[in-house]
C-alpha cells in the first residue's frame, strides 16, 4: 500500500515537473528568444502606451507603461523621403512638405522591426505608408495589422480621427486588413 502511494505521488511530481518546464520554455522563448512576439503583443492595446519626453526634442518616444524596455522611436531629423507623394494621397492644403520617417519597434535599444510612416499637410496628419499589391493589373492598397496598432499609438489624423476614417478619404481607397 504504502510503495503505491509513494509510486502515485512520484508519478505526479513528474507531470507536474514536466508541466513547469513546458511552461518555463514557452515564457524563455517569449521573453528572451522572440521578443518581437512579445511586441506585437502588447501593441494590441494602445492605452498601454505613454509618451515619453526624452532629453532630444527632435525625438518621439513611446513606451510600453508597464514594461518601459519596449519603446517606439520616430526620428524626425532622419527623413527617409522628402516631398513624399503617391497616387493614393488626397490633396491636402500643405502639399509639398510631406516626408516619410520610419517608426522603430525596440526592446532594450535594439531594433527588432521598423515601418514606414508619412507625415502628410505639414505634419498634421501621420499615417503608416500604405501596402500594396497587384491584382488583375488593378494596383490595392490597404494596412495590415501592425500598421493599424502603430496608428492607433503614434498615428495623427487632424480632422480624420482614425485610421479608418483616414484611409476611406484618401484619392485612392485603402483597405483595412485587422
Amino acid at each position: 500500500m504504502q510503495e503505491k502511494l509513494i509510486t502515485i505521488i512520484s508519478l505526479i511530481i513528474g507531470v507536474l515537473g514536466l508541466l513547469a518546464t513546458l511552461v518555463g520554455t514557452y515564457f524563455t522563448y517569449i521573453s528572451f528568444v522572440n521578443p518581437l512576439k512579445r511586441f506585437k503583443k502588447y501593441l494590441k492595446n494602445p492605452k498601454d502606451w505613454e509618451k515619453f519626453l526624452g532629453t532630444e526634442s527632435y525625438i518621439s518616444i513611446y513606451r510600453h507603461k508597464r514594461y518601459p524596455n519596449f519603446q517606439i522611436i520616430i526620428d524626425w531629423t532622419k527623413v527617409v523621403v522628402e516631398n513624399y507623394k503617391e497616387e493614393w494621397i488626397q490633396n491636402y492644403p500643405d502639399k509639398d512638405h510631406n516626408a516619410s520617417h520610419f517608426v522603430r519597434l525596440e526592446m532594450d535599444g535594439m531594433l527588432l522591426e521598423k515601418e514606414l510612416f508619412v507625415s502628410l499637410d505639414g505634419g498634421r496628419i501621420f499615417v503608416p505608408v500604405p501596402r500594396r499589391s497587384l491584382k488583375n493589373k488593378k494596383l490595392f492598397y490597404w494596412y495590415d495589422e501592425i500598421q493599424i496598432q502603430l496608428a492607433d499609438i503614434v498615428g495623427e489624423f487632424y480632422i480624420k480621427k482614425d485610421i479608418n476614417n483616414f484611409a476611406k478619404n484618401q484619392k485612392k481607397p485603402i483597405l483595412i486588413n485587422r
